[in-house]
């Protein structure tokens, strides 16, 4: 997810020499810092660790919070899957790869009025495999003779 809102890696290697890895540490210390005596276990709404490309580039913050859980320097404080799973912006994203070959999908129809009534799943595509595997076809590269 980061990748792909950040349009590729932030960093080859989480290790120190790295200005955006090297912020991102910076932020959690001081985070850590600044709750060191707490009770809280965790980032919350309205404080979280901040890290300026974080803050300038990654929306919504739910998933800026999500994300940066999961990259805490800490290994034994990063977030479980488990947690990344059960967290609740994530619980609501909608995906749109059905459940299985038999889930009926909802077609939505907006020029009908019908359609404005509430659907409780709503399948955009369609990424399962085929359900029927009838092989791959050779082709001729163009220019060969050969069978690839």
């Amino acid at each position: 997810m980061l990748c792909m809102c950040a349009s590729g890696c932030l960093w080859p290697k989480a290790e120190a020499g790295n200005a955006t890895y090297d912020e991102l540490v910076k932020g959690w210390n001081k985070w850590n810092v600044k709750h060191s005596d707490s009770t809280s276990t965790g980032i919350t709404e309205s404080d979280y660790p901040h890290v300026k490309f974080f803050d300038d580039h990654i929306n919504p913050p739910a998933l800026r919070r999500v994300l940066l859980t999961m990259l805490n320097p800490d290994p034994a404080k990063r977030i479980s899957m488990a947690g990344v799973a059960g967290n609740r912006w994530l619980k609501n994203v909608e995906c749109c790869q059905i459940d299985s070959y038999e889930d009926p999908t909802t077609v939505i129809d907006a020029s009908k009025a019908s359609s404005s009534r509430k659907v409780t799943k709503v399948v955009h595509h369609n990424h399962l495999p085929p359900a029927i595997h009838v092989g791959h076809k050779l082709v001729r590269l163009p220019g060969s003779t050969d069978m690839w």
